[in-house]
């Protein structure tokens, strides 16, 4: 069984997202009977956007990872925890044998919730981010050695992971235009209860009446609001700050430019590929309504597709907010009480980390920037908290950087480890306190409840939060806005 296991990892390692997931979507459309032909153009347009977003992600990640260490060595932060990317967390996750069984049992559990009808969200189109689901349950294992309760555990963290992602799918899906899509990034989902909470306060502190989103600047200041310009500037601005300390030379002023017209050209292409990537979901999303509306699993229910956290990465107000975000994160890391992490690898990928606020606020750029440093502040000492447990139980695994960190009296941290929803579940099955854990599931039942009963008044809440507009379907049958949007 270990060896399926191992071979099933290994075809997803070697084909990579760019080939497996376009093979997923052609055999969803073909389950729900699209026409071959489109079928087929639908997974191509899959996987070239796909392809295209990693090119500009990772020429954009070569230019920003050196500038963000220039920032941090010229900061002088010491502190004895070095965050050093997602593959500690990868390292830990897969080994266990319990890791690696994940691959194909949440898969299989995966499908298994979605024709159950407890969510609408098909997962497994996004198998990728498993590991940061079974990370928490590998964990736990090398921590206590339950199996039952590290696998119960993995499990658990999915279906809270559903729960949260399908509470924002319909905003984060129509801001970013990916109709019958969903983000489901475990690692982002853990920090969006957060951003909900955030976005009501911020709301009620009239933080909507700021109009910050890019159609709002562009309105404002004409063609230099334009997302190419706009990222021409953010790139000047954090390319300044990141060759500070050799601004007076002629390579500080070439770094400077590089970024800026990088920074550019990110936000001017972007949108060109993420529109290939949704014209490759039309068909999907046409034959699986006409499909679901003729099959016993298909009443009141949509087909929501499970999508990479990539593709909102370089809309503009999201872009923009996540660099601005990176000055402040170091500025946080250094001063924060309790704080002992250097958030290295994850400030290039601060642009992910902000979907969520930036779809909550409709792109108001002020609005996310002040979301988003409050909840790094929650991440960083979430962070703080596991890295020496994290260090230990990855020096176990045979993680090289780990085992040098513990011979240093050091500690090394996996970002995704600061996801603060996990965080906490695992916190409480550590216990292994039969009460606290049922407590914790009680509370995901009642949630689950609550919002299945209220799914449609919590969504369009968010949309007029959002937009401050009556959903279309509220207009239509003449309910005031007061009585539509209470939420039960």
């Amino acid at each position: 069984m270990d060896g399926f296991f191992t071979l099933l990892k290994e075809i997803f390692d070697t084909f990579g997202n760019y080939i497996t997931v376009p093979v997923i979507i052609y055999v969803i459309c073909r389950i729900f009977r699209t026409p071959a032909k489109r079928a087929f153009q639908s997974a191509v347009l899959v996987g070239v956007g796909l392809m295209g977003m990693s090119f500009v992600t990772n020429a954009f990640g070569g230019v920003l990872t050196p500038l963000i260490q220039r920032m941090v060595d010229a900061s002088g932060i010491s502190k004895p925890a070095l965050d050093i990317g997602w593959q500690a967390v990868a390292a830990v996750s897969y080994s266990t044998d319990l890791g690696m069984m994940f691959i194909g049992v949440g898969l299989i559990f995966q499908v298994v919730v979605w024709l159950l009808k407890i969510t609408d969200i098909f997962m497994p189109s996004d198998l990728w981010n498993n590991y940061s689901i079974s990370v928490w349950g590998s964990f736990l294992f090398l921590l206590c050695g339950n199996m039952l309760l590290a696998f119960a555990l993995m499990l658990f963290v999915n279906l809270v992971t559903l729960l949260i992602a399908e509470s924002v799918q319909k905003r984060w899906s129509t801001y970013f235009n990916y109709p019958g899509c969903c983000m489901t990034a475990p690692h982002h989902m853990g920090d969006a209860p957060l951003y909900l909470v955030l976005n009501i306060i911020l709301s009620k502190l009239g933080f909507d009446r700021i109009k910050a989103d890019p159609a709002s600047i562009k309105k404002r200041i004409g063609v230099m609001g334009e997302p190419m310009y706009i990222g021409l500037a953010i790139g000047l601005l954090l390319g300044i700050v990141g060759n500070i300390d050799r601004i007076a030379t002629l390579a500080g002023w070439g770094n400077v430019a590089q970024v800026a017209v990088m920074c550019a050209a990110v936000m001017a292409i972007f949108p060109r590929i993420a529109g290939m990537f949704a014209a490759g979901f039309g068909a999907l999303t046409e034959f699986s309504h006409k499909t679901l509306a003729k099959s016993r699993y298909g009443q009141g229910r949509q087909f929501i597709v499970a999508v990479n956290d990539a593709l909102g990465y370089g809309e503009a107000a999201t872009l923009t907010t996540g660099l601005l975000i990176i000055p402040f994160g170091i500025l946080i890391a250094f001063l924060l009480p309790g704080n002992l992490v250097i958030p290295l690898m994850v400030l290039p990928s601060l642009p992910y980390m902000v979907e969520i606020p930036v779809a909550l606020s409709n792109g108001n750029v002020v609005k996310s920037l002040v979301m988003g440093i409050i909840v790094f502040i929650a991440k960083l000492l979430m962070a703080s908290y596991w890295a020496s447990a994290f260090t230990q139980v990855a020096a176990q695994a045979g993680f090289d950087p780990a085992v040098q960190a513990v011979a240093a009296g050091t500690f090394v941290i996996g970002f995704i480890m600061s996801n603060c929803t996990a965080g906490l579940i695992t916190m409480a099955f550590l216990t292994q306190n039969p009460l606290i854990i049922a407590l914790v599931v009680a509370v995901y039942i009642i949630l689950y409840i609550v919002f299945r009963k209220n799914r449609t008044r919590f969504q369009d809440y968010l949309e007029r939060l959002a937009t401050g507009a009556r959903p279309a379907h509220e207009a239509a049958d003449g309910i005031a806005p007061s009585e539509k949007h209470a939420i039960v």
